[in-house]
């Protein structure tokens, strides 16, 4: 054999390993039953992502996924058009960061973004990806003991509320509540302290005389612990116009972001903050989901030189209170400050918060804050089943055609049509190889299987025009060796002419396409490229080895 036989054959068995260790992560994820791939997500989420990037991804139609349609409204200041794009941009960048393959995200109308997500199915999380508007902020809390003489107070009115609701409700009466400053607030407190007298009334008089406070399950001077089948009423109370008057200015009340649980029972929490916004999220640079010691998700932050400052003075002067980590006036947690923290931190989620809600607070942090606010009009999921369902019948469709050309090619050329074969095999092999490729990261879609297909085709059709022009040679006489030569030289210019033209067919459907067009585009085109690799390379090395024989089985 020759140097530059022996070359070849290095080249394209490289190729050949290249792609086998490129598509085996392929293999392991798409073979696992959905149970399997949730489970494993459960178990040990770092692995189930890494598989899940380095696998081939699949388009809305094959695997499922969430069809949103969003609505932006229109600013109070700047042009709706210059926010519609902005909005746009924070949006892809989050779907991005987050891994969806292939996602389709573009304006519809003049105020509407419409964001198609392969494989994403969870419509919470979905909401949470691409609606909130992630205002990163954080708030010291009051001190327990003005936090207690609050809701003291709100008891107070509460029961006023109920017993005369039209005296309380009267205009004077709630010009003179709205008077109520935090220092009218202590005094109660001091009339009043924590436990005084309580514990001598009986259990019924004690609800009567505390509304709000017989809802709270637990108290601990930061959160107030509330059973969820209570929420509403809370709220409701809380809402009451009376309620809202004696809240001091620069108090707000914030529920956290989601429920835990105690056993089987769901509980919200409920804190008081303090409304100053002590440094916000403008100075975050970075964040990332980890597990902390007891392996509970969390999210570890950076934040930029103006931002370290702020936030060592601030965890500094603090040290042992508690500061809320405020996202979209909901509270993440409120962990007590140990030490003085400098440019980074890490966001303890509470409740019972999964690896992904981490990952999504991480993504959307990081993303930044959308500029207006949006609203989902219209969501509807493509269930996995439906894309299951196509698969099976793509692989059915392309296993059928794929045996009946291997059969036709040997049955019709003998030893020549198994090449063929195999070079058709190995043109498969490099276009999904090609897909996988780090940085391209190309999403299979049924029109991308139906270009796949159509290459199929044309690769055949350009080993049938060599071996016909090797057939002719041999006709006139020539030995196999100049049989060959000529063949390929022959076919050499109607292959690539054939082949071009399909490029640019494939070129103007990729420009002026969308969405599956654009797909079908791709596929297509490195299909044909590939092709003439495998036709005009790969066949004529096994060729070149074949001129020593005097016949030729074609």
């Amino acid at each position: 054999m020759r140097q530059s036989q022996k070359v070849s054959l290095i080249i394209v068995a490289v190729l050949v390993l290249l792609s086998l260790y490129g598509l085996y992560p392929s293999l392991v994820y798409h073979s696992m039953s959905h149970e399997e791939q949730e489970t494993l997500k459960a178990e040990n989420p770092t692995e189930y992502y890494a598989l899940k990037k380095k696998s081939l991804k699949l388009g809305l139609d094959l695997k499922g996924g969430m069809h949103i349609v969003l609505q932006v409204q229109k600013p109070e200041e700047g042009k709706l058009s210059d926010v519609l794009d902005r909005v746009l941009e924070i949006i892809r960048n989050r779907v991005d960061k987050i891994g969806v393959a292939e996602p389709q995200i573009q304006t519809s109308g003049i105020d509407r973004i419409v964001v198609d997500l392969p494989g994403f199915t969870d419509i919470e999380q979905a909401k949470k990806l691409i609606g909130e508007t992630a205002q990163l902020q954080f708030k010291l809390l009051p001190t327990p003991e003005v936090t207690q003489a609050l809701i003291n107070q709100i008891d107070s009115i509460l029961v006023l509320v109920k017993t005369d609701s039209s005296d309380i409700s009267s205009k004077d009466e709630t010009e003179a509540l709205s008077d109520t400053s935090m220092e009218a607030i202590v005094d109660i407190f001091e009339e009043q302290a924590p436990g005084e007298d309580t514990s001598a009334e009986s259990e019924e008089d004690y609800y009567s005389q505390h509304p709000f406070m017989r809802l709270v399950h637990q108290n601990d001077g930061t959160r107030l612990v509330i059973s969820r089948t209570d929420y509403y009423e809370a709220q409701r109370l809380l809402n009451f116009p009376e309620v809202q008057a004696i809240i001091p200015k620069d108090i707000q009340l914030a529920w956290a972001t989601r429920d835990f649980y105690i056993g089987e029972r769901a509980y919200q929490s409920l804190y008081f903050l303090k409304k100053q916004v002590e440094l916000s999220g403008d100075h975050l640079i970075d964040a990332n989901p980890t597990f902390d010691q007891f392996r509970r998700p969390v999210v570890n932050f950076e934040l930029d030189g103006a931002g370290a400052k702020m936030f060592s003075a601030l965890t500094g002067a603090n040290v042992d209170k508690p500061l809320a980590i405020v996202l979209d006036d909901r509270v993440e947690s409120a962990p007590v400050i140990r030490s003085r923290i400098r440019d980074k931190g890490q966001i303890e989620l509470g409740g019972n918060a999964t690896w992904d809600e981490a990952r999504l607070l991480s993504v959307v942090l990081k993303a930044g804050a959308l500029p207006a606010k949006v609203d989902i009009i219209q969501n509807s999921v493509i269930g996995p089943s439906l894309g299951q369902d196509s698969i099976n019948k793509g692989k059915k469709a392309s296993l059928i055609g794929l045996l009946l050309v291997i059969a036709l090619m040997l049955f019709y050329y003998r030893i020549s049509g198994l090449i063929a074969d195999f070079a058709l095999l190995l043109n498969f092999l490099f276009i999904l190889g090609f897909m996988i490729i780090p940085g391209i990261n190309a999403t299979l879609t049924l029109p991308g299987i139906a270009g796949i297909i159509l290459t199929m085709g044309i690769s055949v059709d350009s080993n049938v025009l060599i071996f016909e022009r090797i057939r002719e040679e041999l006709r006139t006489g020539k030995t196999v060796r100049a049989a060959i030569d000529a063949g390929y030289s022959r076919a050499l210019l109607t292959i690539v002419d054939s082949h071009v033209t399909t490029l640019i067919t494939a070129l103007f459907l990729f420009m002026f396409g969308t969405g599956p067009i654009k797909g079908f585009a791709v596929t297509l085109s490195v299909g044909v490229s590939l092709s003439l690799f495998t036709a005009l390379f790969v066949t004529k090395i096994i060729f070149n080895m074949r001129k020593k024989y005097k016949a030729l089985s074609i």
